[in-house]
């Protein structure tokens, strides 16, 4: 149980620092930020971020684990879609677009993970955990590519 948690709790984790690196890009609407505005901006929003999962506690059984996605799951979502909206580097819009892609994916995924913990499918449940572990592998190499050490602290 407690592998399964740290898992489930890893896969919400890095959707939601996904989504969290997102805020506060609308504003300037076609002006692309430089490299260090942008991982700038990611590095604050992700500490928020994880502040946020810090103050939602560690999930010590399955209905604690559902209760926790339920919560971080809406925010995690909205952040994907601000994240969408910064404008990085040209040379670097190629890794923001893969890590709002791995964003949605996550998401769909905490869904799908929900719905299995509720069924009592852990054979589904670990695969979706192990999917997971690998799109959180991917999202922390690449965070690190574009400057966000602190969205990469997260995964």
């Amino acid at each position: 149980m407690k592998k399964r948690r740290l898992g489930t709790v890893g896969l919400l984790a890095i959707g939601l620092v996904l989504v969290l690196c997102s805020c506060g890009g609308g504003s300037s609407a076609n002006k692309r930020l430089s490299k260090a505005q942008f991982a700038s901006k990611a590095d604050s929003l992700c500490a928020a971020f994880n502040a946020e999962v810090k103050k939602a506690g560690s999930p010590q059984n399955t209905a604690e684990v559902i209760v926790f996605y339920n919560k971080l799951l809406p925010l995690d979502q909205k952040l994907v879609a601000d994240f969408a909206k910064l404008k990085p580097p040209a040379n670097e819009q190629a890794t923001v677009s893969r890590l709002v892609t791995l964003g949605k994916e996550q998401a769909v995924r905490a869904k799908a993970l929900i719905a299995a913990i509720k069924k009592n499918d852990l054979a589904t449940a670990r695969k979706f955990i192990a999917e997971g572990n690998a799109n959180s592998k991917e999202s922390k190499t690449l965070f690190g590519q574009i400057g966000s050490a602190e969205c990469a602290k997260a995964n």
